[in-house]
């Protein structure tokens, strides 16, 4: 494992928008600028939108962005709705958060496109049921934030999942009859700091 602190103690730290030129080593998510928003369809009514926060995790970048490693964990009692849905989806219907409180994305491979842009690879835990998943990730930039003089390196994402395949099947569409929809769109963003 690489170690970021004599890095960013021997240089200065670079703002950039290439990732290549961000510091090797260990950091970890910043949960208040970190959230994934998922979005269905709900009976053709509406796109509806929730988000997961309070998130938590670790970024092992190397020295060769492509041999990074990723590990993402997502309370699912931290689901945000704007109403008593939050509480209805912790039930065995949906989350069952009771007995699989946290779902887990944990990288296995990434390909870069550019100085900014890679698919991520993974396997994503939710539900008990383990699928790989992929992730378009974008970097955005890397500086410093003015407001806790921490160095932040930032991304954004987006991936498509089909919550059948972890066994949470409740009012999904059959033939003509409306439904909650099978896919479930996930926008991410992410920054990360320093171990």
């Amino acid at each position: 494992m690489l170690n970021i602190a004599p890095a960013m103690a021997d240089q200065q730290t670079p703002e950039t928008d290439n990732i290549n030129d961000v510091p090797a080593g260990n950091y970890t998510i910043d949960p208040l600028h970190s959230k994934i928003t998922w979005g269905v369809d709900h009976y053709g009514f509406s796109h509806y939108e929730g988000q997961f926060v309070d998130l938590s995790g670790s970024l092992r970048l190397g020295e060769d962005p492509a041999d990074s490693n990723l590990k993402i964990e997502i309370p699912l009692n931290r689901v945000l709705t704007g109403s008593d849905l939050s509480e209805h989806l912790q039930g065995e219907k949906f989350f069952n958060s009771s007995k699989h409180p946290t779902a887990t994305f944990t990288s296995t491979n990434i390909e870069l496109d550019g100085d900014d842009e890679a698919t991520i690879i993974g396997d994503l835990s939710l539900n008990g049921q383990t699928h790989p998943v992929e992730i378009e990730a974008e970097f955005n930039r890397g500086g410093v934030y003015a407001f806790d003089k921490k160095y932040h390196i930032g991304f954004n994402g987006e991936a498509t999942i089909k919550r059948s395949d972890f066994a949470i099947n409740y009012l999904m569409p059959e033939g003509d009859q409306q439904g909650i929809s099978d896919e479930v769109k996930l926008q991410i963003e992410a920054e990360f700091v320093p171990e």
